[in-house]
């Protein structure tokens, strides 16, 4: 048996929270890295009682952060779901949500070196590749009703995703259509595969005998219904290797429902985010960034449900209220993102050292 002491941090970032790890303070070897990570979170087991994992998607997340050898970048950030009954860690994706506390984990480290003049710090997403820009606009901490799904205190922190297009892919559409129609257990099912912030296929919630605004409780209990959408997250991932001549798996592919919005006063549309345990209780950054995307591109799946022209901003509906994103797009010959931008808040919950048995 081998022991490791590290110093680990647990940070709330926006609606997830997840254990940050100097990545310097690991060993090169992947798979090695991989077992301590799997022991610090108690995995595989779905309680997680012998680790710091929360037995949940949204809370069985870590964070690797270092300083980045990039020009263009302070920090490098990996993030990482770490599996709960499964001794596995997927790290296909980016999580939006653990960049926010990406940034104040840096600023609290002292890992960045600003420029003069620079009033943001800046992360390079080892996942995919992409960057980031994260400001932070005060020290002092405000109240976390500023983003739904929180409560008590956090730091504010604007998160702007630049050129999130095709991070896993390598296209805004990697089928090439905006629309595509997929053979499933429900029948023929009218598709949105789309990859930007992360690679999403949206669906009608009807399609699937669901109104929209169920909870995420509800969802989890209809096993036909979570059965099905698994079975065309596969086939979805069939779809793009087949077209793309590379391979992916159900790891590359998010899920989320698409229903009008109930209050058009409030909200352009609403949506569930479905995970392969369970349905997602708020919703995920990336997923806001690439439903902004698809929000406006005519014909998608996400755009029949908007009520008014999509313009690069979109409030989304989601079981705990709304989130908001703002995207600078370029319409020329394709449509082409250029930021998009969503507030967050952090929170710092511990840090201390803990010790790894594998």
């Amino acid at each position: 048996m081998q022991s490791f002491e590290l110093d680990c941090s647990i940070i709330r970032g926006g609606t997830t929270k997840g254990v940050f790890l100097d990545t310097r303070q690991l060993p090169n070897d992947d798979l090695l890295r991989d077992k301590i990570i799997l022991s610090l979170f108690g995995s595989p087991d779905r309680r997680q009682i012998n680790g710091l994992g929360g037995a949940d998607p949204l809370t069985s997340k870590v964070a690797l952060i270092s300083p980045s050898d990039h020009p263009d970048a302070d920090i490098d950030y990996r993030s990482g779901e770490v599996g709960i009954d499964e001794a596995s860690i997927n790290y296909s994706t980016m999580c939006g949500n653990l960049a926010s506390g990406a940034a104040l984990y840096a600023r609290h480290k002292g890992l960045i070196k600003k420029e003069a003049g620079q009033d943001y710090i800046r992360i390079r997403n080892i996942n995919t590749g992409k960057f980031l820009r994260a400001n932070m606009p005060s020290n002092d901490p405000i109240q976390c009703e500023e983003i739904d799904g929180v409560r008590g205190w956090g730091f504010e922190i604007n998160l702007g995703f630049l050129k999130p297009e095709g991070p896993i892919s390598g296209k805004l559409l990697p089928t090439g259509s905006v629309r595509d129609q997929i053979e499933s257990k429900m029948g023929v099912i009218d598709v949105s595969i789309i990859d930007c912030g992360t690679l999403y296929c949206f669906i009608n919630a009807k399609d699937f005998g669901l109104s929209g605004d169920e909870s995420p409780e509800q969802i989890d209990l209809n096993l036909p219904v979570r059965d099905a959408i698994e079975t065309l997250r596969e086939d979805v991932a069939k779809r793009v290797t087949q077209l793309q001549n590379q391979q992916f798996t159900h790891k590359h592919i998010k899920m989320a429902l698409i229903s009008a919005a109930s209050d058009a006063n409030e909200s352009d549309i609403r949506a569930r985010v479905v995970n392969r345990y369970m349905t997602h209780k708020a919703y995920p950054v990336t997923g806001a960034i690439c439903l902004s995307a698809a929000a406006s591109l005519p014909k998608s799946i996400v755009n029949s449900f908007l009520i008014r022209p999509a313009s690069g901003f979109i409030r989304i509906a989601h079981p705990r209220g709304i989130i908001e994103t703002q995207s600078e797009l370029e319409h020329g010959e394709e449509l082409s993102i250029i930021c998009t931008s969503i507030k967050r808040t952090a929170r710092l919950l511990m840090e201390g050292k803990t010790r790894v048995f594998i």
